[in-house]
C-alpha cells in the first residue's frame, strides 16, 4: 500500500471516531483522549491534525458538506418545502452530523466562531438561494426591495440561532433539539414570506 493511501485510511479512521465523539458529546466534552481509547494512537492523531480544534473543525466541515450534498442529491434546493423536508430527513438519517451541525450553528466554541462562519458560507449561500427563489414567486410590498428582504432574512436567522439554546431543556435528546430547530426555521421562512396576521378582508 502506498504511503498516501495509508495516510488517507488513517485520516478516515480518525475522522470516523471523531465524528462519533463530537457527534454525541460536543466540542467541550469531546476529547482526543477519548478518541485514543478506541485504539487510535495519539501520535497518529497529532501527525494528521494539529490539535483538537482542527479535528473538530474538520468534522464541522464534513457535516456541512454532507448536508449540502444531500440536498443536491435529492434536488431539493428548488423548493422551500422540499428543502426543509430534505434537511429534516438528513438529520434523522445522520445523527452525529446533525448534532455537530446544531452545536456549530447555535452554540459554537467562542474561539472558533469565525472559522465555523467560513465553513458555513456555502450553506448560508444555499439558504439565501432557496429563500430568494421562493421570494421571486411573490410580489413584494411597496417600498420593500428584494435585497432588503434577503438581508432581513439573514439577520433573523442569526438572531434565532443565537437565542436557540434558551429554548432547550436538559431532557431533550439531540434529535429532539434538531427537530425543534428545523421546525422553527421552517416557521421563520413561512413568517417572512406570508406574515403572521390575518388580513381584514380574509375569510
Amino acid at each position: 500500500m502506498k504511503k498516501e493511501e495509508k495516510t488517507e485510511l488513517t485520516k478516515a479512521k480518525i475522522f470516523e471516531v471523531a465524528m462519533k465523539e463530537f457527534g454525541t458529546k460536543g466540542y467541550a466534552a469531546g476529547s482526543i483522549n477519548n478518541i485514543c481509547k478506541t485504539g487510535i494512537n495519539k501520535g497518529l492523531i497529532y501527525h494528521n491534525f494539529k490539535d483538537k480544534d482542527e479535528l473538530y473543525l474538520e468534522c464541522v466541515k464534513r457535516s456541512c458538506e454532507a448536508l449540502v450534498g444531500y440536498v443536491a442529491e435529492h434536488k431539493a434546493e428548488q423548493s422551500f418545502v422540499e428543502y426543509m423536508s430534505a434537511r429534516r430527513d438528513f438529520f434523522r438519517e445522520h445523527e452525529a452530523e446533525g448534532y455537530i451541525f446544531l452545536e456549530a450553528r447555535t452554540n459554537p466554541p467562542q474561539h472558533l466562531i469565525e472559522s465555523i462562519r467560513k465553513i458555513h458560507e456555502e450553506l448560508d449561500g444555499l439558504n439565501m438561494e432557496v429563500f430568494e427563489r421562493e421570494l421571486s414567486k411573490h410580489e413584494l410590498r411597496k417600498g420593500i426591495s428584494k435585497e432588503e428582504a434577503l438581508h432581513y432574512f439573514g439577520e433573523i436567522q442569526k438572531l434565532y440561532n443565537l437565542n436557540f439554546v434558551n429554548e432547550l431543556n436538559d431532557k431533550m435528546s439531540s434529535q429532539e433539539q434538531l427537530d425543534v430547530h428545523e421546525t422553527n426555521i421552517h416557521k421563520l421562512f413561512d413568517f417572512m414570506l406570508y406574515g403572521i396576521a390575518k388580513g381584514g378582508n380574509e375569510k
